[in-house]
């Protein structure tokens, strides 16, 4: 397993199937609390609901400097790349690209919520808030500042897509960071 920890935020990479399917989570005590969990797809899927990582390591870039996790895969007629950093002690940052060199009908990230939520809030443009129903003071933040952000409420579902058409051949991206909060 990989990881990453911002505070008690952290992202937790490990083996399924033929890729590496994440967890987002809080770190509760002792014990590890998944929130979001990534949609994956199939080896017989060109285009899957989410990245497909096959390979994701750990660096630092300078002495001193957090580390960074760096993945890569490949899918159909695609090859995904992803980064996931710390923002401060409260935030993750994931930037993920996809490299099509045929049309695809499908690229984004996608994740199910795992607890029992509160309420959800779309109140800024391209974010959205929760509120964990049994960690009253803990609210967590989705916002994209590349792509789009879409939820399906009937079953707990994020999408996050890029920008550009799935269709063009080019590179594509969407970057989105995730926070959680003590206290609102």
């Amino acid at each position: 397993m990989t990881s990453l920890s911002a505070g008690m935020l952290s992202v937790q990479y490990s083996k399924f199937h033929d890729r590496l399917s994440h967890t987002i989570g809080i770190q509760v005590g002792d014990s590890y609390l998944p929130l979001l969990e990534s949609i994956e797809g199939s080896e017989e899927e060109p285009w899957p609901a989410s990245p497909p990582m096959q390979q994701m390591v750990q660096e630092c870039f300078a002495p001193g400097a957090p580390p960074v996790l760096l993945g890569v895969g490949l899918s159909g007629n695609g090859h995904w790349s992803t980064a996931v950093e710390t923002m401060d002690s409260k935030r993750l940052k994931f930037d993920v690209a996809c490299k099509n060199s045929k049309n695809a009908f499908w690229l984004g990230s996608q994740y199910r919520v795992l607890v029992s939520v509160q309420k959800f809030d779309f109140s800024l443009p391209n974010s959205i808030f929760f509120d964990l129903e049994k960690y009253g003071d803990c609210r967590i933040e989705m916002r994209v500042s590349i792509g789009q952000l879409e939820f399906l409420d009937a079953d707990q579902r994020f999408q996050l897509l890029p920008v550009s058409e799935p269709s063009e051949i080019r590179t594509h991206r969407w970057c989105y960071e995730i926070g959680i909060f003590e206290g609102r």
